[in-house]
């Protein structure tokens, strides 16, 4: 995969890896704090799903510190992000991203993913590391009438016989750059 991205995606990225690492201090956010690493670890791995999301709205479910959510929204300004996560340290941190980086296609949610009721139905779904497959799926059915759940997967890329009403469209390898370890993307598709 190969993003284009213009002059301003790219420095919207690099001001975001230095909110990161500002931020990173006293929230401790992330393990990594070099920018090279931060690139690398984060922003290129978030950008790998990229290919495979559909539809105009997108939530990132466990979102941490705005990952992948922002770096997608950045790469997406079409679309709208809907970035939930139940800690308020990091909900905190992405209220101040989006207002920092003048993002007007994304919002936050501080709150579980069990307990959330979208005013509508999204287009996609995508989470990085949050549960087990099984246990996402469940969480988010109440999401999606129709659309997608992309989930990023590291090393282990086995997934659970899908449940009633969804489909395993494929797990695909991301060619995330100078990666240390294989991210592999499951596209799954849930019919109404």
């Amino acid at each position: 995969m190969q993003v284009v991205a213009d002059a301003s995606c790219r420095e919207a990225l690099l001001q975001f890896v230095g909110l990161l690492q500002k931020w990173n201090r006293a929230y401790n956010l992330t393990a990594t704090a070099g920018t090279e690493t931060l690139i690398r670890r984060h922003i290129f791995d978030s950008l790998s799903p990229l290919p495979y999301i559909e539809g105009h709205r997108v939530i990132d479910v466990g979102s941490g510190a705005g990952l992948p959510g922002i770096p997608l929204a950045i790469v997406c300004p079409e679309r709208e992000f809907l970035l939930l996560d139940a800690n308020a340290k990091k909900t905190t941190f992405i209220r101040q991203c989006i207002i920092e980086l003048g993002l007007q296609n994304v919002q936050v949610h501080r709150q579980r993913v069990e307990a959330f009721t979208p005013q509508k139905p999204f287009d996609t779904v995508v989470s990085r590391a949050l549960a087990p497959a099984h246990r996402l799926l469940a969480w988010v059915d109440h999401l999606l009438v129709r659309g997608r759940v992309l989930l990023m997967l590291g090393q282990d890329r086995e997934l659970p016989e899908m449940p009633k009403g969804y489909r395993l469209q494929g797990v695909y390898p991301a060619h995330v750059p100078h990666a240390e370890t294989p991210r592999h993307i499951g596209v799954i598709d849930k019919h109404a």
